[in-house]
């Protein structure tokens, strides 16, 4: 279904260039989601942008296009660009719309696709020589598919390592699957797929939900972007799925809770005891949350002197952006608080007297987290308040001084005009008479300026 609430928005983007935008929006949601919007552009301007986005994101999105847009786009799309959004969908889904060509121009199509997996076998061939030149371990699916974005970890007495198989207390890392790679978690664990699409939607709230062979986690953690300009903090959903005998972890990008553990920056980690894996990961996501509401804080003191400093608008979309950022931290915050209760209610963790340390722990931590998060958002509005009236009030300010040297300015030019007329004045044989009127429109000018400084409107 068509939405057109960000045509201009996305003509905005092509027209200006910020292909980096362009990409990161159109993988920031679920393809169904962004097909929508991008419905309601014109045939070419779906060409440009799949253009920018890359083949794979491309073909999702297409998928989910009505039949009429798919028409219009395969209308304008050579059988090369076609093929290429072909060859990403899946193969049932490849072959109906293969049906459909004329013949000659299935043919050619074929013979791309054709093409594309023999690249596609040269590329894997290369990746097996070189995992094993670096002695790394490869996935397979059971169609001997490389499962690029899942690794397993299993804890070892001597540290964390990368193992090549499913076993009892390992650790599966899953970092922005593709499409085949979700449905080979679903089959291989008997996984409910909406587990894994919500776990890789940025904006799912935190919550936990059970089902007969795995359990759902979803928390929510805190995301620096350094490559976003506009929103460098934000946050973003996580999902910790609980199978037999392993815990799999879910997110749509790459996370710094996670690196912690994959780094060995965690002191007592182990997977074998996944109860107390969850609760270190909890720990650390809360403790990540305060680092960066102190950086915020430091960031919002620094443009502060900026903002007394200049009347431009700059500093105060700045401060903008870190409002901003303190509503998503406050709120998903108090949405990962909603987490924990349903994670005691539904007696998850197992109960003895280490986890009720973390437990305490992650509570103190958590509070103190919402209240400055809390605090600093009331301090941010009240700030963005103030910062406004004091930039209105330096832009007063000049727009005074430069009504006043117009106005002290304007009086020599009233002298002269009048003077200056081609008319009879008495003074028009006086030797001395434009040394009068320049001393007379300069003492009148004085006398204005004093009567502004007076004022302490100069």
């Amino acid at each position: 279904m068509k939405n057109t609430l960000l045509v201009q928005e996305l003509r905005d983007m092509l027209r200006g260039g910020h292909r980096d935008d362009l990409r990161a929006y159109c993988r920031s949601n679920t393809p169904q989601v962004i097909a929508g919007f991008l419905e309601a552009l014109t045939a070419e301007e779906i060409k440009e942008v799949f253009a920018v986005i890359g083949h794979e994101t491309a073909a999702a999105i297409f998928h989910h296009f009505e039949d009429e847009v798919k028409d219009a786009l395969q209308e304008i799309l050579s059988e090369q660009e076609f093929s290429e959004l072909l060859y990403e969908l899946p193969e049932e889904v490849q072959q109906e719309l293969i049906e459909e060509l004329p013949d000659d121009e299935r043919k050619m199509v074929e013979s791309y696709i054709d093409l594309y997996e023999k690249v596609d076998e040269e590329e894997k061939r290369k990746i097996e020589e070189d995992a094993k030149k670096g002695q790394q371990i490869i996935l397979y699916d059971k169609d001997g598919e490389i499962l690029e974005n899942i690794t397993i970890y299993k804890s070892f007495p001597d540290g964390l390592k990368k193992i090549a198989n499913v076993e009892k207390g390992c650790w599966i890392n899953v970092v922005m699957p593709f499409p085949e790679e979700i449905e080979y978690l679903v089959e291989r664990f008997k996984i409910p797929h909406d587990f894994l699409v919500s776990s890789l939607d940025v904006d799912e709230r935190a919550r936990v939900e059970k089902d007969d062979n795995a359990t759902l986690i979803v928390v929510r953690m805190p995301l620096y972007d350094e490559t976003n300009k506009t929103l460098m903090y934000s946050t973003t959903a996580v999902g910790l799925i609980l199978v037999q005998d392993a815990l799999i972890t879910v997110s749509p990008r790459r996370n710094l809770v996670l690196e912690e553990f994959i780094d060995g920056d965690v002191r007592n980690f182990t997977t074998l005891d996944r109860d107390l894996f969850i609760m270190q990961i909890l720990l650390r996501s809360t403790l990540l949350y305060l680092l960066y509401l102190k950086q915020m804080n430091n960031v919002a003191m620094v443009i502060q002197k900026h903002i007394l400093e200049s009347s431009q608008n700059t500093q105060l979309a700045k401060m903008l952006n870190l409002e901003k950022s303190l509503v998503y931290f406050a709120t998903s915050l108090k949405s990962n608080e909603f987490m924990h209760l349903r994670l005691k209610r539904f007696r998850l963790i197992r109960e003895e007297e280490q986890m009720e340390d973390l437990w305490e722990d992650i509570e103190i931590e958590h509070k103190q987290a919402v209240e400055m998060a809390q605090v600093y958002s009331n301090i941010m509005s009240n700030m963005m308040g103030a910062f406004g009236s004091i930039i209105s009030n330096n832009l007063s300010v000049v727009m005074r001084v430069l009504a006043s040297f117009t106005i002290v300015l304007t009086i020599p030019v009233i002298f002269s005009s009048f003077f200056g007329m081609n008319v009879p004045n008495g003074l028009e044989d006086n030797p001395f008479a434009f040394l009068g009127m320049l001393g007379l429109s300069l003492g009148v000018s004085g006398i204005v300026i004093y009567f502004f400084r007076k004022r302490h409107w100069l």
